[in-house]
């Protein structure tokens, strides 16, 4: 157990030894990985030197941390939530194997509310082995343990502003880990067949939200005839089992024509159907989408990509059907100097695997984000976001906004301070659930 002065004591319960045990789990494969690389490269010694432990100590003022509404002013909790974060990173990736990791395991007390207190826990893997033999693994692992109620979609960066559409409106802690790997024969230099599974779980220690676990399975196949036309054909099941809700079984099927317009762009036409059925049979539907797109590389670091087409989601037992424009556009660009990403999208979405699963929803999404890098040790950045739900089973709509700045200071090569303030809102044609909250975080990081 752990305990702060002032503060009540921090045991570790059933859930952080099930983060224990998963991080348990996650060394094999790790040093799976290690042990494939080509020992004539890979030394000890400069294994050892690409490992770099770290440790943050942050303070946050959150002003509304249960993101009460604004009608219930009375039991709107601020608080002042100090975090020590121990980590670890490593990375020996190359263009044929390696691995990134970050992991850290973090101590969270508040000093108003410390029977709140919790260990937070993070980590991200990315391995690869691609073989002579023109068989390629891939392996993605992530893993989050957090209260925070907005819960960042899972394989996306901070810089992404991607969050999930579900919310939870009280400080719970929750955890979640996926495991994603891949494995595929490349018959050409662009072409290969594989298949991606997935397993995802959420547990939450919320009253009001539920647990849930995905199994997901994707076989594909990309063909490029030569250098112009190709193809890309894919069939995904989705298996979801849920604390409350009836269990899911999903299908989706894919098709797309590729046509490279010249080196930079690539024009493609697409067609998807979606089958989703549940153990309640009124909550079945299927969902047609037919598209077209374009990608187009501006230079190396300036990457372009846009997607329109027309949805219609039909509902075997249930009335009205619901249809209109989708579109995609993303905007990335990676140059030393500067990054930053803008995207949109609109037509629906499909929240499952969250504290609230949402489903099939109406939904439009803008978010960006830029960072800049005024001399060395010294960077600025800014996000925002906007999104529009419109729940089809009630009469509510949601919109959904935020923006933040940033600043980080490098006064030593081992030392960074950084500052962050966010303002983030949700307004609703439903009174109770609109909300207001504005948090501010300082944050000294020592790495080695």
């Amino acid at each position: 157990m752990l305990m702060r002065p002032g503060c009540e004591v921090l045991t570790i319960d059933n859930h952080e030894r099930i983060y224990f045990m998963t991080l348990h789990r996650a060394m094999p494969v790790f040093i799976m990985f290690l042990c494939v690389l080509p020992a004539s490269y890979v030394y000890a010694a400069d294994i050892l030197n690409q490992i770099h432990p770290n440790i943050s100590v942050s303070t946050e003022y959150n002003d509304n941390i249960n993101q009460t509404t604004n009608n219930n002013k009375d039991n709107k909790k601020d608080d002042f939530i100090t975090t020590v974060l121990p980590g670890i990173k490593f990375s020996n990736m190359d263009a044929k194997s390696g691995i990134d990791l970050d992991a850290s395991v973090g101590f969270v007390f508040y000093d108003k509310n410390p029977n709140l207190n919790y260990i937070s826990g993070s980590g991200s893997l990315n391995a690869k082995y691609m073989t002579s033999g023109h068989v390629n693994f891939y392996l993605k692992e992530a893993y989050l343990r957090s209260d925070n109620p907005r819960e960042q979609e899972y394989f996306t960066q901070v810089a992404d502003n991607k969050y999930v559409l579900s919310t939870s409106t009280q400080r719970s802690v929750y955890w979640r880990n996926v495991f994603a790997p891949t494995v595929e024969y490349q018959f050409g230099a662009e072409s290969r067949i594989g298949v991606n599974y997935r397993h995802n779980i959420y547990q939450t220690e919320d009253s009001i939200s539920q647990n849930s676990m995905e199994n997901y399975i994707n076989p594909f196949i990309t063909h490029w005839f030569d250098k112009r036309n190709g193809v890309y054909l894919d069939y995904a099941y989705t298996n979801g089992d849920f604390e409350a809700s009836p269990d899911l079984n999903g299908h989706k099927v894919t098709a797309r024509y590729m046509n490279r317009l010249n080196q930079k762009a690539t024009a493609f036409l697409e067609g998807a159907y979606a089958n989703r059925s549940f153990a309640v049979p009124l909550m079945n539907y299927n969902i047609y989408e037919p598209s077209l797109g374009l990608t187009y590389a501006f230079t190396p670091s300036l990457t372009a990509s846009a997607q329109i087409g027309y949805y219609w989601m039909e509902r075997p037992n249930v009335d009205p059907d619901f249809s209109g424009l989708t579109f995609k556009a993303d905007l990335a660009n990676t140059d030393v100097k500067t990054t930053y990403r803008l995207s949109i999208q609109g037509g629906y979405t499909e929240d499952y695997f969250t504290a609230q699963n949402l489903g099939f929803q109406k939904y439009y999404r803008a978010t960006g984000s830029i960072n800049h890098n005024l001399e060395k040790r010294f960077s600025i950045g800014c996000l925002g976001s906007i999104e529009r739900t419109e729940f089809i089973d009630r009469d509510r709509a949601d919109t959904t906004w935020g923006v933040g700045a940033s600043a980080s200071y490098q006064p030593l090569k081992w030392l960074t301070l950084s500052l962050e303030i966010s303002h983030y809102a949700n307004e609703s044609n439903i009174s109770v659930n609109e909300y207001v909250e504005n948090r501010g975080i300082l944050k000294l990081t020592a790495s080695y």
